[in-house]
């Protein structure tokens, strides 16, 4: 078979001329964090690029995204890279370029692959995948992408997405991906790699090896399926396809956890590590619940082991302990409390997701915070103990009082409850409920002090797979509640109230209920402008999109029926006529979650009648159907004895010695801001084991001053830091031992011991010295003579006035002459003379720094020159080789 010759689009892209100073936060795109290990593109069978389709400091942040990338990696002879959705102006760069998103360790575009992937993980979310497979210039639509086998270079990669709301039903979405990974990833996703392997070597085309994708247990390929003679229903189209795809289940790898370090601070900006994967409880509500079964602990050694090792390689100073209900990891309190023993001395802060407030108690309590004490999130979920039973919480108002009476006990003042309206069977004394609830606990919690509660009041949205699939909400009900709600909230103080939008909700409850007609709607929403990313920020622009998209596909009635449709209309039905209503087909009964869809059926009656459901991990089984060969069994750690509380050590704050280190950043580190440099070095001194001394206060700090801010994008050679330590340490050896912690880029020049009671950086300051380059923007040519004039009139010049605004956005006024201590070309006009042309010159500025750290910047040498040569000049290659101290 003949290969297509190379593509110069495969090959990795100008980095450089598209990410710089001039994009937002650039050290979002430069990828090599910590943790990154070299891989050998040519030397690997299979190329995979995973991507969470959210900008990066949401989607660095998701763990599964991370562990499945790192589990990847650990295949031989497979590859795996990362990608994430641009910001805006990224985006616009990559199209008036005409330049592909890449891949942010390689830097090739995302066509190089042979497999690309998305995580689903919210109902409205394909709007970002297809932004980023349009910026990829990769077809959007399956059917478009040709039959050639993967090893022809022309190839589009093979698109797949998994996640939550791909398991639960990927109908909406069927039309864009090649194939679904249904369930836990973790042992699917590399054996679809040797598939896909396989299929290179022996040159299959791309149907073929869909159709070999399809035999794999938990892949579901959309195009060997069509809908039903009722329209809803998903039949094979081959005798060959299976006609019920089945969910993955693998058990949680928390020695995964080290994951990989972003240079940047991230949303959730720690260590994690998974304890428990899968929920019993049973929440009728609640889908990942029910599509996480069975529940599976971690041994608790593996967690201890996993966060002390993980820490130490990492530098965080914070971690947390993941799963769907953390306080149903019944080894909790004994881990957390030798975890807090064993970091006593480490000034960290353990932080839990979402707890349930019964099993809250005084272990938990201690091990929650640590160097900083957070609020405690809890979700009650409804305002009322029947509707709690109608919503299987096996909550009471006795059980959430006293869990809030031992966290203020315990020091804490600051609690966020999480409250949904719009439960099935609900009434108005339900909703109002929930303002009283907040307010008998602040009055039964007088006694230990001022309660301040944080609310979050969401809109319930029906999921698949859930006892709740079949329910009907009202938009105009919810806007009714929660004008009611926020009505009886207004009488209370110390209280504050968000609501979501019920808009998003209908949103997130047409597509998520949906079938394949919608493909159509996202494309048309996504075409429209109605991204994902733009919700928060011009949600009625976003809102109008969609709206326009259903109309436009010819569905607005659906939605309606759905939008405006009978409140709460399971509830009226009897339990005969009920049972017939349940049997009837949904868009994602041929996925397989292991729940039989007749017990969801069968709960959602129980519902109707408050019926409480127990958790069958801990008492009998539910008959779910989860639980047998296929996805196995409960799997519950009993609870290990707790060990005795160690005294919780206080940051080490003696300062015995210390250290001016001389530093350049340069290549990819000028990308990374001050506060970042900062944040990197505090998490490479933890990783270095160096005695540091700490700042006291509530947000205890390494004593470390770096003399100057950096600009973003510049590179420098002679920079200055001072580190504090408890104890003598050597200087060379110190350099040494930080060093082997840091990035390529940031390299430590000198060390020298100065006394701690000397004077700061700061008071030492003197000079700084650039060297940048310009260029005549309109590229009008230029001799050597004309910019010597330039330069000498800003030399002679009795004043150089700056303009800008302060902080609070008032006019001002500084004269820059006094800080001028030299300016000349580095360009030569022996060869040529004065008349010399140049297409750009390169100048080298010292500038004196006052005491309050001001001086002159190359960007205000540009602007005074421009004036002079009445032209637009372009800086590029700007560079700061210098500060001066005083002793120097």
């Amino acid at each position: 078979m003949a290969m297509t010759v190379a593509s110069p689009r495969l090959e990795p892209v100008d980095f450089d001329s598209l990410v710089n100073a001039g994009i937002n936060r650039p050290a979002r795109y430069m990828g090599h964090e910590l943790g990154v290990e070299p891989r050998d593109w040519q030397a690997s069978r299979v190329r995979w690029a995973l991507s969470y389709p959210e900008i990066y400091e949401v989607g660095a942040s998701n763990q599964g995204h991370i562990i499945l990338y790192s589990i990847l990696n650990a295949v031989p002879g497979q590859l795996c890279d990362r990608a994430y959705l641009p910001a805006q102006d990224l985006a616009q760069r990559l199209r008036d370029l005409r330049q592909p998103l890449f891949a942010v360790e390689s830097r090739r575009p995302l066509q190089a692959f042979d497999i690309l992937g998305f995580s689903l993980c919210y109902e409205l979310g394909a709007t970002n995948i297809l932004e980023m497979l349009d910026l990829a210039e990769i077809p959007l639509l399956a059917s478009d992408r040709g039959d050639q086998p993967l090893n022809d270079l022309a190839a589009p990669p093979l698109i797949f997405a998994g996640g939550p709301t791909a398991t639960s039903n990927p109908e909406p979405y069927a039309a864009f991906f090649d194939f679904v990974a249904l369930g836990d990833g973790e042992e699917l996703l590399p054996e679809i790699g040797l598939v896909v392997a396989d299929a290179k070597a022996n040159g299959l085309s791309r149907s073929s090896l869909l159709q070999d994708l399809a035999q794999v247990p938990g892949v579901y390929v959309p195009s060997l399926y069509g809908q039903g003679p009722d329209g809803t229903s998903i039949l094979p189209l081959e005798p060959a396809a299976p006609a019920k795809i089945l969910r993955r289940v693998a058990k949680p790898m928390p020695h995964y956890a080290m994951g990989l370090v972003p240079h940047i601070e991230t949303v959730h900006d720690r260590l994690k590590v998974e304890i428990r994967r899968g929920c019993t409880r049973g929440c009728r509500f609640c889908q990942p619940g029910m599509l996480t079964r069975p529940a599976r602990d971690v041994d608790p050694e593996a967690v201890i082991e996993a966060v002390h090792n993980g820490m130490k390689r990492t530098g965080y100073s914070d971690f947390s302990l993941l799963s769907l209900s953390c306080s149903d990891y019944l080894a909790l309190p004994a881990v957390g409390v030798e975890l807090r023993n064993r970091l006593a001395d480490q000034n960290v802060t353990l932080q839990l997701p979402s707890q349930r407030v019964d099993r809250f108690d005084d272990d938990i309590a201690h091990i929650v915070g640590g160097a900083r004490q957070a609020a405690l999130t809890f979700a009650p979920e409804a305002g009322s103990q029947r509707l709690r039973n109608v919503v299987n919480k096996g909550l009471t108002n006795a059980d959430l009082l006293q869990g809030i009476r031992t966290a203020m006990q315990n020091g804490f003042r600051k609690v966020k409850l999480y409250f949904m309206i719009g439960l099935p069977s609900e009434t108005d004394e339900d909703v109002l409920g929930i303002a009283d609830t907040c307010q008998m606990l602040q009055e039964q919690c007088r006694d230990l002090g001022r309660l301040n509660l944080k609310i979050t009041v969401s809109n319930f949205t029906p999921k698949p797979h859930t006892p709740f699939q079949w329910h009907s909400v009202s938009t105009q009900e919810l806007q009714r509640r929660q004008q009611k709600l926020q009505k009886a909230f207004q009488a209370l103080r110390g209280v504050k109230v968000n609501f979501t939008d019920v808009r998003l909700s209908a949103m997130e409850d047409f597509v998520g209920r949906g079938d394949r007609r919608l493909s159509s709607v996202i494309e048309a929403a996504w075409r429209a402008g109605g991204g994902m990313d733009a919700w928060f920020e011009a949600l009625d622009r976003t809102y109008e999109a969609w709206v326009w998209a259903i109309a436009a596909a010819g569905l607005e009635g659906r939605y309606r029926d759905l939008e405006l449709g009978s409140w709460g209309a399971t509830s009226a039905l009897n339990r005969e006529d009920l049972s017939s209503f349940c049997a009837q087909s949904l868009p994602w009964d041929h996925i397989d979650t292991g729940i039989d869809k007749s017990w969801l059926a069968e709960d959602l009656q129980r519902a109707l009648t408050a019926t409480v459901v127990p958790d069958c991990s801990f008492e009998g089984c539910s008959s779910c159907g989860v639980c047998g060969s296929e996805m196995g069994h409960n799997e519950v750690v009993p609870p290990p004895p707790v060990p005795d509380r160690q005294l919780q050590k206080t940051p080490l704050t003696k300062r015995a010695c210390r250290i001016r280190l001389r530093f350049a950043k340069t290549g990819s580190m000028a990308l990374l801001s001050h506060l970042d440099v900062m944040r990197l070095l505090e998490r490479a001194l933890r990783r270095s084991g160096l005695p540091v001394s700490y700042s006291g206060g509530f947000h205890s700090l390494p004593r470390l001053q770096i003399a100057l801010a950096l600009p973003l994008g510049v590179e420098a050679f002679g920079e200055w830091m001072d580190l504090e330590f408890v104890e003598p340490v050597e200087a060379e050896t110190m350099r040494q031992q930080l060093q082997a912690t840091l990035p390529k880029g940031l390299s430590l020049l000198s060390a020298e011991s100065v006394p701690v009671g000397g004077s700061s950086l700061s008071q030492l300051l003197v000079a700084a010295s650039w060297r940048f380059d310009l260029a005549i923007e309109s590229e009008k040519p230029s001799t050597w003579h004309q910019w010597q004039v330039a330069v000498e009139f800003l030399k002679e010049a009795h004043e150089l006035l700056w303009h800008d605004i302060d902080k609070k956005g008032r006019p001002r006024q500084r004269d820059c002459r006094p800080a001028l201590r030299e300016l000349q070309l580095c360009n030569s006009c022996e060869e040529g003379g004065e008349s010399l042309c140049l297409d750009a010159v390169q100048l080298r500025l010292e500038a004196s720094i006052d005491s309050m750290g001001r001086s002159l910047k190359p960007v205000q040498v540009q602007h005074w020159l421009a004036e002079q040569m009445g032209e637009p000049l372009r800086m590029s290659g700007v560079q700061r080789q210098e500060l001066k101290l005083l002793q120097c």
